[in-house]
């Protein structure tokens, strides 16, 4: 199931409605360091975990008409371990898999840094709703080893290596911030987590041979996503 992405019409709809309940904020340049954690809200389909982790700077300035804001940080999404089906794999002509030999062994993860720059504007003492832009970089990468062979051991294929793949893309997202003190913050965003897959398929049997490795016949199946992620975040500001 998909989830709507984020868009720029939205934006503008909160910050029309909001608008004239924003209350006074504090003036004046600020700095901020930021604790993430989010759970996506709709399946990667790729074994990586729901939640993402992740750590910003951000560097502000606040006045009567609301807050700016400019953060770097890095985003992480990290994978579990597990092992593909002998029965999906392709095949050379001619050639079969025995499953019973069959070991096939992988581990994704997504990590990348990220530009934020948004805008904040108070609604109460406490609460404020904030949106704003995401230029993020995203670097998949997957682990891979595996071998494979016939039940009559005519040949046997043995591969192992990683594949990247990097992304960049721009997104928007919504949010709100809940301050604790002067000092602390607490932060309830929407954003996307958008990367782009590369899995390796090995083709069994492509070179006849008592040993064989990677082939010509091998690719990489690549596939973009975008999950929408519902990020709770601590805000440390100096």
């Amino acid at each position: 199931m998909r989830f709507p992405i984020i868009t720029g019409g939205a934006l503008a709809v909160v910050l029309a409605l909001a608008g004239p309940l924003a209350g006074a904020q504090e003036s004046g340049l600020d700095a901020a360091f930021k604790i993430r954690a989010g759970m996506g809200l709709a399946s990667s389909d790729d074994h990586l975990q729901p939640r993402t982790m992740g750590l910003g700077f951000e560097l502000g300035y606040a006045g009567t008409w609301g807050r700016f804001g400019a953060e770097a940080g890095y985003q992480y999404k990290p994978g579990n371990l597990y092992s593909t089906d002998p029965a999906a794999m392709p095949v050379a002509k001619g050639a079969t898999v025995d499953p019973a030999t069959y070991v096939d062994t992988r581990k994704n993860q997504v990590g990348g840094l990220a530009l934020r720059l948004s805008f904040e504007r108070a609604v109460t003492e406490a609460w404020a709703w904030r949106a704003g832009l995401q230029v993020g970089g995203a670097k998949y990468r997957q682990e891979y080893v595996g071998e494979v062979m016939d039940a009559a051991m005519s040949y046997t294929d043995t591969y192992n290596g990683i594949v990247t793949r990097n992304t960049v893309a721009v997104s928007p997202y919504l949010g709100v911030r809940y301050t604790l003190d002067a000092e602390q913050a607490l932060e309830l965003n929407l954003v996307d987590t958008t990367y782009t897959s590369g899995n390796y398929v090995h083709v069994a049997g492509s070179m006849k041979g008592s040993m064989s490795g990677n082939t010509a016949l091998d690719y990489i199946a690549t596939r973009k996503h975008a999950i929408p992620t519902l990020e709770f975040g601590y805000v440390l500001r100096f």
